[in-house]
């Protein structure tokens, strides 16, 4: 696997333990690129460049490929950093030997190393586990549940007012307005939000004095006469929003379960940036997160999730203020320690960030830091280990056997995690598997990733290289196949330019024809793992971003793709078929509020204002309302009801299968507890299904019996509101399943004549 590094290094061969042959390539640098013998005779690379790859390879009979590559963490030793990079290749053993590299690079007071895991978290742990000092929410499903906490929903308001969703019953919060969450900090141990910034002080002496033994010189390679001096913190004054009892708040949370999962990151491509606070930080207030980032580079983590990361820092030509007071000497030199942010970017189709860190506060030179990611936002890499050809759609895993005879209609492909019926409908049975939900029956729509093995790491000798695929599709009342043509691109190192994977025109013996010219992408995986090509490894099991409203066409239905593996020569790869169909559904529901009013005639004053005598204080309403959906992806619906400034119980005078008294609030709550995988998914249709009609449904309320009216009798005014809410069971393999919600919202006041 390929292992990321920045700067200069010196790369040699510290041991071999291997039968099979072994090499290690350089691509990406400045200097020293190239291929390298794996012996210990082999002299010292000295390799120069800001971004650049190692990879380590052995040949088991089938021509030279990846091994498995695992990082040792960094050490001082004398006057260098040094670290090793451990190998395994495809041999019978798992214990790392086989080829070891040694790393290393003078220690300099500019030169600068983190290191450590990258994990992902999920379970009940609504804080990141990495911050074991400080209540860090980095995520809004986190903030909705550290708002149901009352000390810690206290705490939240008195710091972070502006972050606290403003609810409109019966409608959930509304999402948090930021393109990606900003972190909420949150400090127990101390009344200063953020802890104070930090210096290294460094004094430059002259050689006589150096000579003189008055001190010891700095690591050479930087000045042989600057010699650390001391570390300095700033003062820093308490927090002025912070008024809550910290004693109480922790020992609340230290009572609160926390059963978090997690699991090792691999090959996932950390973005690092420096943070600069703002003033407000800088006096001890809450982190923002509004401070100036400035970008120092990324690095990759290894199939354990291990990382290193190295940068470099100057020094700075003027005291910053909060240390101005510190300096001794007139030669001083300060290096402000950094508050280093971990991103990480979805890079195809656009550059998005998905997941952004809370800062990792006053960072030294040398510094472990485990750094925590939540599961349900950053997605790891595969590792195809003779995998299907269509192993997962997003993250809902496809089970079952490959579909090598292209059968249609395409056999259920069923399993542990999922089902995928012969028309598409997909079930997800297992809320423990990467998809991070349970559905029964749900329609695909959106853009949907297609991810599979076109590259098995396991490989037989002799086995041929899938070199191109094609993808095709078709509707069962389709006569012909046609050809996928959506342009994919995945990205390079150095700088992850995204590069076109195709389609391109190649000539390809397609369904035994003679070789034609033919819309085919290329394997990046095999470049990858074979070639030495270094393409970004996040991602790298995704081959195709289907848009399905383009094969969705005018209606709503199955639809069947299929992929076909090609070598270099064109001929099709034995067995490298797959077939599957996916029922695809971008139609919103039929959904809506119609006319709400009142069945006999009362003055209307204007903007929702109704004005009512007492003799029509009993006047029905009439609500129309429909949520429906011909091809049955209905998940639920509901209409509510609500008064203010109390509530008030209705009866229903029509349609007649809903006459009767209802308490108050909600009118209809409806679902169909029937519509699951283990019925077959007979599909639900909503208000089309319950009242017979796809148009709006007429429903006739008025006060019940035993109110005095719409207003009580100690009443001039009251506020009224009807909410019609509903979802749909559709899913791109990334959301939860349910697609919403819909709702649609009325309002009116009444005013005593």
């Amino acid at each position: 696997m390929q292992i990321s590094m920045q700067g200069n290094w010196t790369v040699r061969v510290k041991s071999k333990n291997a039968s099979f042959p072994q090499r290690f390539i350089i691509t990406g640098a400045a200097s020293g690129n190239g291929v390298y013998a794996a012996a210990v005779a082999t002299p010292a690379v000295a390799v120069t460049g800001n971004h650049w790859s190692i990879f380590i390879q052995h040949d088991a009979g089938a021509g030279f490929q990846l091994s498995s590559t695992q990082l040792k963490f960094p050490q001082k030793i004398g006057s260098n950093y040094v670290f090793e990079i451990h190998s395994n290749d495809a041999g019978g053993d798992a214990d790392f030997d086989d080829l070891i590299l040694s790393c290393s690079t003078p220690a300099t007071a500019t030169e600068h190393l983190v290191y450590g895991n990258v994990s992902l978290y999920s379970g009940i742990c609504f804080w990141n586990p990495c911050f074991p000092k400080l209540v860090v929410i980095d995520r809004y499903e986190g903030l909705l549940e550290a708002l149901k906490i009352p000390r810690l929903k206290a705490a939240i308001e008195k710091l972070y007012p502006e972050r606290i969703p403003i609810p409109r019953p019966p409608f959930p919060p509304d999402p948090d307005p930021e393109p990606y969450f900003k972190p909420l900090v949150i400090n127990l141990l101390s009344d200063i939000q953020i802890p104070p910034k930090q210096a290294a002080l460094y004094t430059r002496l002259e050689t006589a004095e150096l000579a003189a033994g008055k001190k010891s010189a700095a690591p050479a390679g930087e000045a042989d006469n600057l010699v650390f001096d001391q570390v300095v913190t700033a003062d820093v004054a308490s927090s002025l929003k912070l008024d809550f009892n910290r004693l109480d708040l922790a020992k609340s949370i230290s009572a609160l379960p926390f059963r978090c999962h997690t699991e090792a990151a691999s090959n996932i491509t950390l973005r690092f940036e420096e943070y600069d606070r703002t003033a407000a930080e800088l006096a001890g207030n809450p982190y923002t997160g509004t401070g100036t980032h400035e970008p120092l580079g990324a690095a990759v983590t290894d199939m354990f999730g291990n990382y290193i990361f190295r940068y470099r820092r100057d020094f700075a030509d003027a005291l910053d203020e909060a240390f101005s007071d510190k300096a001794i000497g007139e030669n001083i030199l300060v290096q402000i320690r950094p508050d280093l942010i971990v991103k990480v970017v979805e890079l195809v189709p656009s550059f998005q960030v998905v997941y952004e860190s809370a800062p990792h506060f006053n960072v030294p030179q040398l510094k472990r830091i485990n750094i925590c990611l939540p599961k349900s936002k950053v997605r790891p890499a595969s590792y195809c280990f003779n995998g299907n050809l269509i192993g997962s759609l997003g993250n809902v895993f496809v089970d079952g056997a490959q579909n090598t005879a292209a059968s249609i209609p395409p056999p259920a492909r069923s399993g542990p995690n999922s089902n995928l019926s012969a028309e598409g409908i997909v079930s997800v049975t297992n809320l423990a598997n990467l998809a991070g939900f349970k559905v029964d029956c749900a329609c695909w729509a959106g853009t949907i990733d297609l991810r599979g093995c076109l590259f098995n790491t396991a490989r037989k000798a002799g086995d041929p290289v899938i070199r191109h695929y094609t993808i095709r599709y078709k509707k069962p009342t389709d006569a012909n196949w046609s050809y996928v043509t959506e342009s994919y691109h995945h990205p390079k190192f150095p700088g992850n330019v995204p590069n076109l994977v195709g389609p391109f025109s190649v000539p390809l013996e397609v369904d035994g024809n003679p070789a034609a010219p033919t819309l085919a992408y290329t394997n990046i995986q095999a470049e990858a793992y074979l070639d030495n090509i270094p393409w970004q490894f996040a991602n790298l099991d995704r081959y195709l971003r289907l848009n399905t409203a383009i094969y969705q066409d005018r209606a709503p239905g199955t639809v069947y793709f299929r992929v076909d593996s090609y070598d270099a020569a064109g001929k099709p790869v034995p067995n490298a078929t797959d077939l599957i169909a996916l029922y695809i559904d971008n139609t919103s529901l039929n959904f809506g509020l119609g006319t709400v009013g009142f069945l006999n005639p009362i003055e209307y004053v204007g903007c929702g204002l109704y004005k009512m005598a007492a003799g029509e204080m009993r006047t029905p309403l009439r609500i129309q309302f429909k949520a429906n959906d011909v091809d049955g992806f209905v998940n639920q619906y509901q209409l509510h009801f609500d008064r203010c400034p109390s509530p008030i119980q209705l009866h229903i005078d029509a349609p007649a299968t809903l006459v009767g008294t209802l308490p108050t609030g909600i009118l209809l709550d409806k679902t169909k507890a029937t519509n699951t995988l283990a019925n077959n998914c007979p599909g639900y249709t909503g208000t089309l299904e319950d009242f017979s009609t796809i148009g709006y449904v007429d429903l006739d309320v008025q006060p019940d019996a035993a109110e005095d009216g719409w207003l009580k009798n100690t009443e001039e005014y009251a506020a009224f509101s009807i909410a019609l809410t509903a979802s749909r069971r559709a899913t791109n393999g990334y959301n939860d399943a349910f697609e919403g919600l819909y709702r649609a919202y009325h309002s009116f006041g009444i005013l005593r004549k």
